[in-house]
């Protein structure tokens, strides 16, 4: 009889499950979309940012590009060039959607880590820091990344067309898919020796006919004719589809590498809850030889060591670990939680005691890192921190002692699935653009942050107060030919980068480095701006570190321009 009610009511059970988490797969893209798109063109592009779009901008121009990677965005970009405007937005556009189809990744592994693990990963990822903040930056490993997982994930699903375009895109994405095809390669090979994880797969009847490789390839072969030739507009693009291969190649010689700590302290800045939770999920994974956090560990732990000892590898390509332990923490949580059979007061009181602690200890930290404290005050606020810890431990055992081990633990996840969430959500909007101040973050160490709308507008200026005479405003720039100037001069015309200016010449608008006084200068007018910001990472001090990492506060090295304008092209010279 029961049997008989059980299957009745099973079906309608399990579409109902699905719909749910179909609903909150949908609600993560959305809100995943949001944290990407909103605010993207405010800040300028810096000057790698600005080499790829200048690319992209050359495609739709039909002038000369030199094609580099990654392809796929430039054909994507320079097709959106040709058909829209060339802001700051729509140069960012694409690697911001793709960048937003993260969420579907887990969800298309789900059947190997489990639907709700699934579900709790695509949210995770949807507002995680890293995630976000390199979705919204030209030429970063996410494209890579999304494209050769959900290519992957395609294949295991027989999906053959769908495979075959994720993997061209992934192809034509940049360095960053050959530094994952090596770390997911290596890991796999790892992984198949210690606990076979081929027998995960090989349940899943995954026979592949010649028809199944015939539509991939044509797919394949299809993405990298319209992507990679920009939609037929640059044919020549075709011939940089594997200039990634060769950057990740040119990666081993590179001179300079990043400071040996900047990278695990980039992942502790950004994903400290993953790698906490990473970590449980590893652990309890190795206790109960579960082969797909066996494999996660692997895969995280070997991306790791591969990015600190691969000289062209920075904290940017930390996306190929965060992943892995973003999905171990899913997996840990979901296994992890008990729900308390009575006693939910207790588990929410502790939850709100768990809340109500962390954000005392964060005021603590904040106030640690101040300037103006002394010693005997830094002492004072690194006790209370360090009794915030001990105070959630106690009250954890006092709960589960008192009542019971579900009832603790039940409050303490409750809490942190408060506290970590909101932790995540303040750390994208800091370090995106999407908060008021400018960030300056651990991705790209080396580029500097451009701030270009004073020069701009003072340029805009000049031609407006010299629009009735119909004659162009001559720009000339002296020894600054850098993609982020080209960039944001691209609306501009005429506009010469020379090495000096001839003496005879007379252009309207002239900008120089600060300290260069041109022998023209007799008849203009200049004013001094600030035009780059760059962090001198490799210098400044462990205290420093700690203040940006809590205040986002960080000493840095100012690039000046001089912008000159003719005495004539003034309102008081006219």
């Amino acid at each position: 009889m029961n049997k008989t009610r059980t299957e009745s009511i099973d079906p309608m059970e399990k579409q109902e499950s699905r719909t749910i988490h179909i609903l909150m797969l949908m609600g993560a893209f959305a809100i995943g979309l949001a944290f990407r798109l909103i605010r993207l063109g405010i800040l300028p592009l810096n000057h790698m940012e600005a080499e790829l779009a200048l690319n992209a901008l050359a495609i739709a121009r039909q002038e000369r590009a030199v094609f580099n990677n990654p392809m796929a965005y430039v054909g994507f970009t320079g097709f959106s060039f040709f058909l829209f405007s060339t802001g700051q937005f729509l140069a960012r556009f694409w690697p911001a959607l793709f960048g937003a189809l993260i969420v579907f990744i887990p969800f298309i592994y789900r059947k190997w880590i489990g639907v709700w693990p699934a579900t709790i990963a695509s949210i995770l990822l949807a507002i995680s820091p890293e995630m976000v903040g390199l979705s919204r930056i030209i030429g970063t490993p996410m494209m890579g990344l999304i494209f050769m997982l959900l290519g992957i994930g395609f294949g295991l699903h027989r999906k053959p067309i769908f495979t075959g375009l994720c993997m061209g895109l992934g192809l034509m994405s940049g360095t960053g898919f050959w530094v994952g095809l090596v770390i997911l390669g290596v890991s796999l090979i790892i992984s198949t020796r210690l606990v076979d994880v081929r027998e995960i797969f090989s349940r899943r009847g995954l026979e592949s006919t010649s028809t199944f490789w015939i539509h991939l390839c044509l797919s394949f072969v299809a993405a990298l004719l319209i992507v990679g030739t920009a939609f037929f507009r640059a044919p020549s693009g075709l011939t940089s589809i594997l200039s990634g291969l060769h950057e990740f190649f040119l990666g081993f010689g590179k001179a300079e590498m990043a400071p040996f700590g900047l990278i695990p302290f980039a992942l502790l800045s950004y994903v400290a809850g993953a790698v906490i939770f990473g970590l449980w999920g590893a652990i309890r994974g190795g206790l109960t030889k579960s082969k797909p956090d066996i494999f996660l560990l692997i895969w995280s732990g070997f991306g790791l060591i591969f990015l600190i000892l691969y000289p062209g590898g920075g904290p940017a390509d930390l996306v190929w670990v965060t992943l892995p332990l973003w999905i171990l923490s899913a997996r840990v949580v979901c296994l992890a939680w008990r729900t308390p059979e009575s006693s939910w007061l207790v588990s929410a009181i502790t939850a709100v005691l768990v809340v109500v602690i962390s954000a005392f200890m964060l005021l603590a930290l904040r106030t640690l890192v101040s300037p103006t404290l002394t010693q005997a005050q830094q002492i004072n606020y690194l006790v209370a921190l360090v009794g915030g810890v001990v105070l959630v431990v106690a009250i954890i055992l006092l709960v589960s002692y008192g009542w019971s081990q579900d009832v603790a633990q039940a409050g303490l996840m409750l809490g942190l699935a408060l506290v970590i969430p909101v932790g995540m959500i303040s750390v994208s909007v800091n370090t995106t653009g999407l908060g008021p101040e400018v960030p300056y973050e651990l991705w790209y160490p080396d580029e500097a942050v451009l701030y270009t709308e004073w020069l701009e507008v003072a340029i805009d200026r000049v031609i407006v107060w010299n629009a009735s005479s119909g004659l162009p405003v001559e720009i000339v720039v002296t020894d600054n030919d850098t993609p982020g100037m080209r960039w944001a001069l691209r609306h501009y015309n005429p506009v010469d980068f020379v090495p000096f200016s001839p003496p005879q010449s007379q252009p309207g608008i002239m900008i120089t480095n600060a300290g260069t006084i041109p022998k023209i200068s007799q008849g203009y007018q200049g004013q001094d701006l600030v035009f780059s910001r760059i962090v001198p990472w490799r210098e400044i001090s462990l205290n420093q570190y700690l203040t940006w990492l809590v205040t986002r506060e960080v000493p840095t090295i100012s690039q000046e321009i001089i912008l000159w304008v003719r005495t004539d092209l003034m309102p008081a010279g006219q």
